[in-house]
């Protein structure tokens, strides 16, 4: 799969495949030894060629903030699907106004936070999914009711399956 990774004003082409069971990125058609290990929720261990980086991850409002070396990266993933939708000058399903959380990426549901009816105020964690040894914490857009839970831990989700359905929410 490709994937097209825009750092601050770069954008760097990303191809994702997997090699005997195991995930493989190239970039500019080099597949850099990668291995990545989680050391608590938005924290990781980065070992890219043998040379080790400690980096911090977490969610924004259209992508990550990545933590390295004392520096704060802001970075935006957008698959084939998204560039399409982008290049046709259409709106991303996940910015409409129907309060249905989708999911971002493909992947896990490690963990749900939220059950139906309970009231939740915008950034707060509605479920953790997993992708590629990532953690990914979807948080509440806006404030609202949650009213239909769609997913449970061990679920596998598509991109763009719906998670969790809010109402009450203005301007969702």
């Amino acid at each position: 799969m490709i994937f097209l990774a825009t750092v601050g004003d770069r954008d760097i082409r990303l191809k994702m495949r997997r090699e005997n069971g195991q995930p493989v990125v190239e970039i500019a058609d080099h597949a850099p030894q990668l291995d990545l290990v989680q050391l608590s929720q938005s924290s990781y261990s980065l070992l890219v060629d043998g040379r080790s980086h400690h980096l911090s991850v977490r969610p924004s409002r259209d992508g990550y903030l990545v933590d390295l070396r004392r520096r704060t990266y802001h970075v935006r993933l957008r698959d084939e699907l998204d560039l399409i939708i982008e290049n046709l000058g259409l709106k991303d399903a996940t910015s409409d106004h129907s309060g249905e959380v989708t999911a971002p990426i493909p992947g896990l549901i490690t963990s749900v936070a939220v059950a139906v009816g309970a009231e939740v105020d915008a950034g707060e964690q509605l479920l953790i999914l997993e992708a590629m040894k990532m953690e990914n914490e979807i948080a509440a857009p806006k404030s609202g009711r949650v009213a239909v839970v769609h997913v449970s831990p061990g679920d596998a989700v598509e991109k763009g399956a719906p998670l969790v359905e809010l109402e009450g929410c203005q301007g969702l």
